[in-house]
């Protein structure tokens, strides 16, 4: 069965420490705020893609970590008021895109943002080669994915308006089967993309960050 496989090198960048263990990734239940618990995904989904760019790259103007769940929260709530999710949460695209270049301004970082709206009409969306070309390319580049699933269609494993981090896919070329594995609630779990696709009613999108420039700070 040939597969073509994509994932991102360093896994262990979104680890977090837990007793004698980790978690995967960050948990919007870290949360102090009700709110902040029932809509946060998206935020956290940021923090993700933002964490495993610093690690990659050094970046030191931006004062996250994660090692622990207690860095991983404040990391988390830092990003939050700039990945502000509204009254009916963070539901599109443009909002989660919006929010990391208010935060990159903040932080004298610019991040090349690349995004793939995946619209609720069927007629207009993009098939599932151009999702899969979209999410290896990022993983190629060795950076994790955000994908915002509003509605999961006949897709078990997530759940609907919701946010998690794509950290690797799987495609089997002689079906076309297209398997993706993302953190989520700190677990790894994958989800069979071409079902998501052609069974959701909402749609979603799709958004990765690479490139980052430290720019010079104002005087």
């Amino acid at each position: 069965m040939p597969l073509e496989s994509y994932e991102i090198a360093h896994p262990e960048y979104l680890h977090i420490v837990s007793g004698d263990g980790f978690l995967y990734g960050c948990d919007q239940e870290w949360y102090a705020i009700t709110w902040r618990k029932r809509a946060g995904c998206g935020p956290v989904a940021a923090t993700n893609l933002l964490l495993y760019l610093i690690k990659k790259h050094c970046l030191q103007t931006i004062p996250y970590k994660n090692g622990t769940i207690v860095e991983a929260s404040a990391a988390m709530n830092d990003v939050f008021p700039f990945v502000r999710p509204t009254i009916t949460g963070l539901h599109t695209v443009k909002l989660f895109v919006k929010g990391i270049r208010k935060l990159s301004r903040h932080y004298n970082v610019r991040f090349n943002c690349q995004y793939l709206n995946i619209p609720p009409n069927k007629a207009v969306r993009p098939d599932i080669n151009a999702v899969g070309a979209f999410i290896s390319e990022g993983l190629r580049k060795d950076v994790p994915v955000a994908f915002l699933n509003l509605h999961a269609g006949d897709v078990k494993e997530v759940d609907s308006w919701h946010w998690v981090t794509i950290v690797g896919l799987c495609l089997d070329t002689d079906s076309g089967k297209l398997m993706a594995r993302f953190y989520d609630f700190t677990k790894s779990l994958e989800m069979d993309m071409g079902k998501w696709l052609s069974t959701t009613r909402l749609g979603g999108g799709l958004v990765y960050l690479n490139n980052p420039v430290v720019l010079e700070s104002e005087a």
